[in-house]
């Protein structure tokens, strides 16, 4: 292989990875040469990660993937530093330097986006917290889309590791009830800011 530039290799096994993090593992079977590659960060940083997003179970800790997940967010992999900053805000509680992970990728997506918001909640930031929800809902058209977004990361904290913990007790507050002091006409169509992050930020607080 060593007539192969090594740029050209990279690009290639980069290429296969870009189609799934599943793709490198005969790579990574096939020894140190290719080893070398896939762990290098032109190619950690553009690997799929997707299954992750959206089957947490996989960065827990005892997965066999986290070790893999773990090399990505190490080398700047922004769904990488994402699903690692969330699984240490709801397993092991608030910390500086979690929050500045999920930080970092906070607006990466609209997934990150939400839970950066709900994350500063509960670890006690309100002011910065909604500052964040704003930022969110003016990026989203509807309620659904809204509701569709929250549904994720529910899911995505139920299933990075195991709940009850009360990782949040004593941090999560809200400085006052919403405006609206949960008085709408028909909750299912329409909802104010407040009462949406206050409900999840609440039902998360719970879960955690």
């Amino acid at each position: 292989m060593s007539y192969i530039p090594a740029a050209v290799m990279t690009d290639i096994v980069r290429r296969v990875g870009s189609d799934g993090f599943r793709n490198l593992g005969p790579l990574i079977a096939a020894g140190p040469f290719f080893q070398e590659i896939v762990f290098s960060r032109d190619v950690l940083v553009d690997v799929d990660l997707d299954e992750f997003l959206f089957n947490s179970r996989l960065g827990r800790e005892e997965s066999i993937y986290r070790p893999f997940l773990l090399r990505c967010a190490a080398a700047g992999h922004e769904v990488g530093r994402y699903l690692e900053g969330l699984r240490r805000l709801t397993q092991e509680g608030p910390s500086v330097e979690a929050l500045e992970m999920l930080g970092e990728v906070g607006y990466s997506s609209i997934y990150a986006t939400f839970a950066f918001a709900v994350m500063l909640l509960c670890c006690g930031s309100y002011d910065q917290g909604m500052v964040v929800t704003r930022t969110f809902f003016s990026r989203i058209q509807t309620l659904e889309e809204a509701i569709a977004v929250a549904g994720v990361v529910e899911d995505q904290i139920r299933h990075i590791g195991p709940g009850g913990r009360n990782v949040f007790d004593g941090y999560i507050h809200f400085k006052e009830y919403p405006i609206c002091y949960f008085a709408h006409t028909n909750s299912a169509t329409s909802i104010c800011h407040h009462c949406f992050t206050y409900n999840y930020a609440t039902t998360i607080h719970e879960m955690c």
